[in-house]
């Protein structure tokens, strides 16, 4: 049966865009909270080798107007909440230099540096009610070595999701190495923001929703009452952020996994689900781990190539006790995500005021994972530049995000909300999930009961990485860049 063609936006008689179903989530979550600055996400991109300034600053402008829905007011009329694209000029645009090499430790300054930008509270409406609303993006490049530079990006949610975040980040790295290399460009390959709002009012009230919530509400007829992770003694008060702790696992380790998942089809993202499911079982005496994941919902035509906000947030359930293996684990996990992907486009909110409707219409506090298929290294013309994520959005219990290096290397980044976990929670949870995910693949064919507790190396559970600070721009160890040799302005 042919796909229905996609029905035209709704819009405002000024040319305003109805808000994506992601977006309106998040409005909603942040008006509740208006100092919650926890929808402020962000990266940087590493980059060493002779860098030049001006061609980097051009290729981020032009990316930025390609991509208009990244500057956006919003505002409610006749009870539904509207966007409008802002204009941009990427001429006039100037990229934010500066220099931490001044300080002890030249990149954790700046990290701290921009942890401060993505701690302060966002503003959705200018502070007198007239005139342009603030910006939602934001972009700095630090000089942290001789020829080393940390590229800096910072968004709010309602702009953009992680997905598009990659999208971004491969635009620029193609632009500046067209322009290093004297080469034209490809054209843009942005599809613009009316693609999602039109696939969403095409999935509104058809045969496919109502299969998808079908799906949903029979797999979650017995409103199961998620576990979490044991709190941490002394713990309970006001919260003071997320702490988060990072473990990048050897090549040897990473390989014995990769080896261990292969008979059961599985991936990388399947065996660290199942190990997070059996962690829970350990700790809890849990028989079933229900989770929360990230999806990307972006399954019509043309909507992955939209750097916006599509995100949805669904469940997952897997079965876990002590007779299990790995392997079955890992095959339990492997149908679970199939059937996830299968529905992923209904709305991860709605259905949970559907099955949890005693949680306030919100999903209820478990883990959630964030597992990214996005490159962790991107071309600059030469120049390797390795993705570091700092902030993916709210964490309100643990949140565990990964990514696969292009030398198979995993990176594991754990953060947990300090009220109930303390900022030695991270890194206490982040060792003894490695041990035991490792442990699994060593043994895929034993009964989780039969392992025995491995012992955690003192290197999985270095200082955790400090919850995020309160401050602002500029950063007291951080000065304007001068230009260097194999710099330009």
């Amino acid at each position: 049966m042919p796909a229905r063609p996609l029905t035209a936006p709704a819009t405002a008689a000024n040319g305003a865009l109805e808000l994506t179903a992601a977006q309106a989530d998040v409005l909603s979550a942040q008006r509740a909270a208006p100092d919650d600055p926890t929808y402020n996400v962000g990266q940087y991109v590493d980059l060493t080798g002779p860098l030049d300034t001006e061609l980097l600053r051009r290729a981020v402008a032009r990316t930025l107007a390609e991509a208009p829905g990244l500057r956006l007011r919003v505002w409610e009329e006749g009870g539904r909440a509207w966007q409008q694209r802002l204009p941009f000029d990427p001429e006039d645009w100037r990229l934010p230099r500066l220099d931490t090499t001044g300080a002890a430790d030249p990149v954790a300054a700046a990290v701290e540096l921009v942890r401060d930008q993505l701690a302060c509270p966002p503003r959705l409406q200018p502070p007198s009610g007239e005139g342009p609303p603030p910006a939602l993006t934001g972009t700095v490049l630090v000089r942290v070595g001789p020829e080393r530079h940390l590229l800096f990006s910072y968004f709010h949610h309602l702009a953009v999701d992680g997905y598009g975040v990659a999208l971004l980040t491969r635009r620029i790295a193609d632009l500046y190495s067209a322009a290093v290399r004297g080469a034209e460009p490809a054209p843009s390959p942005f599809a613009p923001l009316e693609v999602l709002v039109a696939a969403e009012r095409e999935y509104a009230g058809s045969a496919r929703e109502a299969a998808d919530r079908a799906h949903w509400t029979a797999r979650y007829a017995d409103r199961p009452a998620p576990v979490r992770f044991p709190a941490a003694a002394g713990t309970g008060g006001a919260s003071t952020g997320a702490a988060r702790h990072t473990v990048l696992l050897d090549p040897e380790d990473s390989a014995l996994l990769a080896k261990a998942v292969r008979p059961a089809r599985a991936t990388w993202a399947e065996a660290v689900t199942a190990a997070l499911a059996a962690r829970l079982h350990r700790d809890t005496g849990a028989t079933e781990a229900v989770f929360r994941m990230y999806v990307l919902g972006r399954t019509a035509p043309g909507a992955l190539r939209v750097p916006g906000m599509a995100v949805n947030v669904l469940p997952v359930r897997i079965a876990v006790d002590g007779a299990a293996t790995f392997r079955e684990l890992l095959e339990r996990t492997v149908a679970e995500f199939a059937a996830v992907r299968e529905h992923q486009r209904f709305r991860g909110e709605v259905l949970a005021r559907e099955i949890w409707p005693g949680a306030g219409g919100r999903a209820p506090s478990v883990a959630l994972l964030n597992l990214r298929p996005f490159p962790a290294e991107v071309d600059f013309a030469g120049l390797t530049g390795r993705v570091v994520t700092l902030a993916s959005g709210p964490v309100d219990d643990i949140s565990l995000s990964v990514v696969r290096h292009p030398d198979g290397r995993l990176r594991l980044d754990l953060d947990a909300d300090t009220a109930r976990y303390g900022t030695g929670g991270p890194a206490a949870l982040a060792g003894r999930y490695t041990a035991l995910l490792l442990a699994l693949a060593a043994a895929p064919d034993a009964p989780l009961a039969n392992l025995p507790e491995p012992a955690v190396p003192a290197s999985l559970v270095d200082a955790p990485e400090p919850a995020v600070p309160t401050a602002s721009l500029p950063h007291p160890q951080a000065v304007p860049a001068a230009p260097t040799q194999g710099e330009t302005r």
